[in-house]
């Protein structure tokens, strides 16, 4: 069975008003995604639809975590979700995209899929910077080995290994020789 079946959404059959839908995300969603930053997540989607008669509605409601590596110290971490977004949907010709928040199916359609709108939410939603949070005394819960070797290995540090030391003394000899020219012009 199609694991993304259950993220297309049939209309068609509900009444004029509210409806509200529940979605469990997790790493079976994200398998369907060849793509995918996100591997491991444990995240509820609040899936609202008020279906009016020339338009419907949705309200997405994000919460939980995503498992990301982090920039600083290259271990997985658990970034928080919470967001929401909103979507209209028109009935019209064809299907387009006028917006990023109005998109128009055509008119037979009796379902609409939003798995690749929730796939596209939950990346957007991701933080440029992925660092562990810190914890409740402001302190980075990043792996301290590992920041303290990168700290040891960056450029300027004191504990840096000797060949740079020794490719900026061959650079220095090679300043230092002074070239003669006994061409004299006449």
């Amino acid at each position: 069975m199609d694991p993304l079946h259950s993220y297309k959404i049939g209309f068609t059959g509900l009444s004029l008003g509210n409806h509200q839908f529940r979605f469990d995300i997790n790493k079976e969603f994200f398998d369907c995604f060849e793509q995918s930053e996100i591997s491991e997540c444990a995240v509820r989607l609040d899936l609202g639809l008020e279906k009016e008669t020339n338009m419907l509605v949705f309200d997405f409601v994000f919460s939980g975590w995503v498992g990301l590596d982090c920039n600083r110290c290259l271990e997985r971490y658990r970034q928080p979700v919470d967001q929401a977004q909103r979507l209209f949907v028109k009935f019209g010709d064809n299907y387009t995209e006028q917006s990023e928040d109005v998109v128009v199916i055509p008119y037979g359609d009796s379902h609409f899929d939003i798995a690749q709108l929730v796939y596209e939410f939950l990346h957007l939603g991701l933080p440029i910077r992925r660092a562990h949070p810190d914890d409740e005394q402001g302190n980075s819960e990043c792996n301290q080995e590992m920041i303290e070797n990168m700290k040891k290995h960056s450029p300027g540090s004191k504990g840096q290994d000797d060949d740079n030391t020794a490719a900026s003394s061959t650079w220095d000899a090679l300043r230092s020789l002074q070239f003669k020219n006994d061409k004299t012009q006449n």
